[in-house]
């Protein structure tokens, strides 16, 4: 019997993951997924700016290099971050360690700062970093102080493939043992490091590594991470999983991104056909747009698209896009489209929902 371990640790048939280069895509959380009782979109909107993707590089005395790109996130407001161990490279193999940490959703036009580690466990693997000049109003991520329960729903932040923006996994906790949490959630090279939460946000495994075969056969849904309450021996001063401990705020204030995408597939026979379009993104539940802080534009569309500019509603509930595509004749069937994403700065104006975030114990 033999089984293969990816991003993983105390297993002979161990494969760490590297970084694959990869082109952006941007997540996003529409409106339409702020259902009853769907908790996602405001862990998202609320932790994603204390997720950390994060570079790290180690230099020997020769000049080369070896490296690991991951997850981690924030624990303290003095500027703790936690990781998996594997992504840090073994310091005691190099003169020179140099870590990067971007903060938030989206990292790629993002200035990464400077970490540097703290301690490490490589029978957990998990590692403890710190911002050598912590960001200013860092987004803390709360531990649980009870043990995670078989069945119970979780969600993962992280950058799988090295991607630059935040991805948000759901799944479920297949079991629970001292060092192991086992999840369905898919998790990916990139994913490492990262925070596994429960529905109210609250950090219960960092994920390490999966089974990706076994006896020659692939594997699916087998993901692990380690419980938090595992690692109390890692853990800074200032955050503890049994006692008071900083808890991640239902923030005033929240950065978004929303996409804005159309494909005009109608044609006339002989001629251009063009049509005009009113789209409506509307505010997260209980926030209003304060102010638009970045638009993303991509689009082939001939022969060439004026982009809409955003504009946020008078009662600050929404923004509007009035803008044309136009697509070819039916004979080259020439097709309109428009990509955007639009960052925006939104402010709480009612009280956040109870059921998320509303303590860890």
């Amino acid at each position: 019997m033999s089984e293969q371990v990816s991003e993983g640790r105390r297993t002979p048939r161990l494969i760490r993951i590297g970084f694959i280069a990869a082109a952006a895509i941007c997540l996003t959380q529409p409106a339409w997924a702020q259902q009853n009782g769907d908790t996602g979109p405001v862990i998202y909107a609320t932790e994603a700016p204390g997720v950390v993707r994060i570079h790290a590089v180690g230099v020997t005395e020769d000049g080369s290099m070896g490296g690991e790109d991951g997850t981690g996130f924030v624990i303290s407001r003095s500027g703790y971050v936690l990781t998996a161990s594997h992504v840090i490279p073994d310091d005691a193999k190099y003169k020179t360690l140099i870590l990067g940490g971007t903060l938030g959703p989206a990292t790629a036009d993002a200035k990464p700062s400077r970490l540097e580690l703290v301690k490490r466990s490589d029978s957990y693997d998990v590692a403890l970093l710190r911002f050598v000049t912590p960001p200013p109003a860092l987004t803390v991520l709360p531990l649980r102080r009870s043990p995670a329960k078989v069945g119970e729903l979780l969600f993962v932040l992280g950058y799988p493939l090295g991607l630059p923006d935040a991805h948000f996994l759901d799944g479920r906790v297949g079991s629970v043992a001292k060092d192991a949490i086992t999840t369905n959630a898919l998790v990916d090279k990139g994913n490492s490091g990262g925070p596994v939460v429960d529905a109210r946000g609250c950090v219960i495994g960092i994920v390490y590594g999966a089974i990706t075969s076994r006896e020659g056969q692939p594997v699916n849904g087998i993901k692990f991470a380690v419980p938090v309450l595992s690692i109390s021996g890692i853990l800074p001063p200032d955050v503890s999983t049994t006692g008071v401990q900083e808890h991640a705020q239902a923030s005033d204030i929240i950065h978004v991104s929303d996409a804005l995408s159309r494909t005009q597939t109608d044609h006339d026979l002989l001629n251009d056909t063009v049509k005009s379009y009113h789209d409506v993104i509307p505010a997260r539940d209980g926030f209003v747009i304060e102010a638009i802080e970045g638009v993303g534009r991509e689009s082939l569309n001939p022969p060439s698209l004026q982009f809409p500019t955003p504009v946020i509603s008078p009662d600050k509930k929404s923004m509007s896009f009035d803008y044309s595509l136009l697509s070819g004749p039916i004979f080259d069937q020439r097709r309109g489209w428009i990509d955007m994403i639009v960052g925006t700065r939104q402010r709480r104006v009612a009280a956040a929902p109870t059921s998320a975030l509303a303590g860890c114990e």
